[in-house]
């Protein structure tokens, strides 16, 4: 029998208690059914039910399982725990090198831990980092819960302009139809009393019309205005890399590309003694529009393209 479908400890067949549960726990990973867990971890530690296993497994660190591979399901808890201590953002580094031997640096300890690679070793990099940074950990953390919130807030405003620009345009809509009757209608009773005014009613529609329409615009503005001022909030999060740091652009040796300087003339003619001749005496070459000057441009082209250009000095 599949083990995904019975419970190892109790032999519980999940096709006969289509209700139960798996859970694990991140000390070993193992599968055990809700209810042994119940029984065997409510009073308090204890080892794992698995043979072979001495892991000590505690109630409250059991949790569902989400994804079908438990590698996976590993290493996003173990990576979720180190970012947990290593939560420095990039605009918390000055120079982009820095930030990238960070990010090495937690990939290496998220590998070690994942792959059970000096484990005893690594953990105590990982806790003594913790407790020499523990106020600047705090702190991103409190920075970071910040941040969500902004973009939640954001992320709600933008929600709520959409809506109110298409109440807007559907209101503006409606309105437009009953301002263009109402100005048919007082247009029929000028044309039979030609010294009639507009009616009081017409005149007050329009001025109830533009002032609503006013009103859901300055609405509109506002809330663009606070969208603004959450977007300015996120990207304020300090000088960064960006500010202080120029952008760093792939290695080219065509640094000259931008110098139009022509190190060669062209000239009018040129002896080629194949080329010349065979163009001049078969047609076929020139029917389609050929030009046997372009076949030149592009020799002296690739002959002196790069002359100018030392690759020693350029990656120097």
């Amino acid at each position: 029998m599949d083990t995904e479908e019975y419970c190892p400890i109790c032999k519980t067949d999940k096709y006969l208690s289509p209700d139960m549960k798996f859970l694990i726990n991140p000390e070993c990973y193992h599968k055990i059914c809700e209810s042994c867990v119940d029984r065997f971890y409510s009073l308090g530690p204890s080892k794992c039910m698995y043979p072979n296993c001495n892991k000590i497994l505690r109630r409250n660190k059991f949790k569902t399982q989400v994804f079908d591979d438990l590698s996976i399901e590993k290493e996003c808890d173990v990576r979720s725990r180190v970012m947990k201590v290593f939560n420095k953002n990039e605009e918390d580094f000055s120079d982009l090198k820095d930030y990238n031997q960070y990010l090495e640096e937690i990939e290496d300890i998220v590998n070690n831990l994942v792959n059970n690679v000096d484990i005893e070793e690594t953990e105590k990099k990982l806790k003594d980092y913790e407790l020499l940074n523990q106020k600047e950990i705090l702190e991103n953390n409190t920075k970071q819960v910040e941040k969500d919130q902004i973009q939640a807030d954001l992320t709600k405003l933008e929600t709520q302009l959409k809506q109110e620009k298409r109440r807007h345009e559907k209101q503006t809509a409606e309105e437009d139809k009953l301002l263009k009757k109402a100005n048919e209608a007082a247009l029929i009773d000028q044309m039979q009393n030609e010294s009639a005014q507009p009616p009081q009613a017409v005149r007050m529609h329009n001025t109830n019309v533009l002032r609503k329409s006013s009103a859901r615009k300055k609405h509109i503005k506002e809330l663009e205005e606070q969208i603004n001022m959450h977007r300015r909030a996120l990207g304020a999060g300090g000088h960064g890399i960006e500010s202080s740091v120029p952008p760093q652009t792939p290695f080219t040796p065509f640094n000259g590309d931008k110098d139009r300087t022509k190190y060669y003339q062209f000239q009018d003619n040129y002896y080629d003694p194949i080329f010349n001749d065979m163009v001049s005496k078969d047609p076929t070459f020139t029917a389609s529009g050929y030009d046997i000057k372009k076949y030149f441009k592009r020799s002296l082209a690739e002959a002196f393209t790069g002359l100018n250009i030392f690759v020693s000095e350029e990656i120097s």
